[in-house]
């Protein structure tokens, strides 16, 4: 776990916020990003799907207003998990908000927020056994819309690219 080999961060969000936060400037940079279940997820998911979005609680009412504008009219909601055998409460309660989203509910981001607080997974942030998973990273993934745009992702030579939605 960790910061992969020739990587200048971990996969985790307060990590990189901080050094943001200390001066570190990532306008016009390309962010290259090695995760377990996401890149997995994404590279089953485009098979046959005509636009991509990788989503989480962060974009979650940007990624629902740009699929309903979209006007398609088959969309599907993959959970993609945090490891190839398990999909946390998180990861099912952003589709199910997402979802609820497309369908015209208002959505409780409160009521999400609170799920997730209850959930097993919530105790492991911050647990000094898994220091690869900082308290931060549950603050940041529950700041819920804190994103006005839906991440897209497209294939560019050969690759998947996560860009902001235009």
């Amino acid at each position: 776990m960790g910061r992969p080999p020739g990587f200048d961060f971990g996969n985790s969000p307060h990590e990189i916020l901080r050094a943001v936060e200390a001066g570190l400037d990532l306008c016009g940079k390309t962010l290259a990003q090695r995760t377990g279940a996401g890149t997995q997820g994404i590279a089953a998911a485009k098979q046959g799907a005509t636009r991509l979005y990788a989503a989480a609680l962060v974009t979650a009412r940007a990624t629902a207003q740009e699929l309903l504008a979209s006007g398609e009219d088959r969309i599907t909601l993959v959970a993609m998990g945090n490891t190839a055998v398990v999909r946390t409460d998180e990861d099912e309660l952003c589709a199910m908000h997402i979802r609820n989203l497309l369908e015209g509910r208002a959505g409780d981001a409160d009521a999400v927020r609170h799920a997730i607080m209850a959930s097993k997974e919530a105790a492991w942030f911050g647990d000094p056994a898994r220091p690869h998973m900082p308290r931060g990273d549950l603050d940041v993934a529950l700041d819920i819309d804190r994103f006005d745009f839906a991440v897209a992702v497209s294939e560019e030579d050969g690759l998947s690219v996560a860009r902001r939605a235009p």
